[in-house]
């Protein structure tokens, strides 16, 4: 029995010991980020405080993506098909995905009232708007979860959206339509490691929605077949040096790291584009890649892919609020974007059939939106959350 004591004190102190020496490190190596979160600011609610000192310090875990890399290695090497309690999980091909156990679609009655309401609410008969649906990363007929996976129910979340929008006469455009037959193999759709389409996914998504605009509402759209030619473009290709959303959080081994293509007009195109959030406001100028395309996330890559996010190499991610003023197409479309970040390279494809391209994220927009479509010149407002976003916190902008 004194035995036994002495092996677990021996052990509680080990274990004291490390836990306090790896805390010593951590402190001492990211003493001033943690010191700067800490000193709160003036004005800054307690809640926002407490949660933004919360993320510093998990941010700034010392060894924190070493410790990440190696638990994912060790999920691999046990064959295991979700982790951190299924936060993420693999699919057969190997992708990874967000889910969650259920076993039915969510409602999604109430977010269908709130838009109508809201469509009711916009004063101009020459603006529409339009409900566009991106793909799911699960794409029916395509993907398989293995045995024991929980399926998320996404799809038919997203199904029973469309359908109740069209009873209320409200118009959708369903991207996921033809998915399959885009020319673009099913496991290339999507990025292995990121809930995001690729590049080249975003851009068929692009076309998709150019020529449904075309079909349904003949807006005579100028050289749309300059525009919506692959051929048309640049692409560069960069292999190996794209880690998204979900392999930051299993580590690079657990998932196969991504291929990232830039794609960028080789026509002739000048924009202006302005931007604003809670850190600042300006407006870029010059060609497609020179406004719209931040070069910092694709020239920096590290170890793990962590430093930048290549996705985001478009419209600088997601901004509260974007204006794109396309200044070689003055008398193209205008249009409003209520989107998520699914959206973010195909809006910035679709600037090129437009003279004016607005972005709202109603995550960020604190301003009042329908207040701006009243008092702007707008010929659609396109709402587009992706099937796993049919969720009440964004269908908020349409209380203002």
């Amino acid at each position: 029995m004194k035995r036994l004591l002495i092996k677990k004190l021996i052990t509680t102190i080990f274990f004291l010991v490390i836990l306090f020496g790896f805390s010593f490190i951590n402190i001492f190596t990211n003493y001033n980020v943690i010191k700067s979160a800490v000193e709160k600011k003036e004005g800054v609610p307690l809640k926002e405080y407490i949660i933004g000192v919360e993320n510093t310090i998990n941010e700034n875990i010392y060894g924190k993506y070493k410790l990440i890399e190696a638990y994912g290695y060790i999920q691999k090497l046990m064959d295991k098909n979700e982790v951190a309690n299924f936060e993420v999980v693999k699919d057969t091909e190997g992708k990874l995905h967000f889910t969650y156990f259920t076993d039915k679609p969510n409602p999604t009655k109430s977010l269908t009232e709130k838009l109508s309401r809201f469509d009711d609410n916009i004063k101009n008969p020459q603006t529409k708007l339009v409900y566009l649906m991106t793909p799911d990363k699960y794409i029916k007929g395509h993907t398989e979860f293995p045995k024991g996976i929980p399926y998320h129910y996404n799809n038919e979340t997203a199904d029973q959206f469309l359908s109740n929008l069209n009873l209320v006469g409200i118009d959708s455009i369903d991207l996921r339509k033809g998915i399959l037959e885009s020319g673009i193999k099913g496991n290339d759709l999507f990025f292995n490691t990121d809930h995001h389409w690729k590049i080249e996914t975003a851009f068929w998504g692009f076309k998709q929605l150019v020529m449904n605009i075309n079909d349904k509402y003949s807006p005579n759209i100028d050289n749309i077949n300059l525009y919506t030619d692959i051929n048309n473009y640049n692409i560069i290709k960069y292999k190996d040096s794209f880690i998204g959303s979900m392999g930051r959080k299993t580590g690079k081994y657990y998932a196969q790291v991504d291929d990232f293509s830039l794609i960028y007009p080789k026509f002739k195109t000048n924009y202006d584009f302005y931007f604003e959030n809670k850190f600042t406001r300006g407006t870029l100028t010059g060609r497609f890649e020179e406004a719209l395309i931040a070069i910092n996330p694709i020239r920096k890559h590290d170890t793990y892919g962590i430093v930048s996010d290549k996705y985001f190499s478009y419209l600088y991610g997601n901004q509260p609020f974007a204006h794109i003023k396309n200044k070689e197409n003055p008398n193209g479309l205008k249009v409003l974007f209520v989107k998520d970040s699914l959206a973010v390279p195909l809006v910035s494809f679709f600037s090129s059939v437009c003279s004016d391209v607005y972005l709202m994220d109603p995550r960020y927009y604190k301003g009042d939106t329908l207040n701006f479509i009243n008092n702007t010149e707008l010929d659609y407002v396109f709402i587009s959350f992706s099937p796993q976003n049919l969720v009440e916190e964004f269908f908020e902008f349409t209380k203002n």
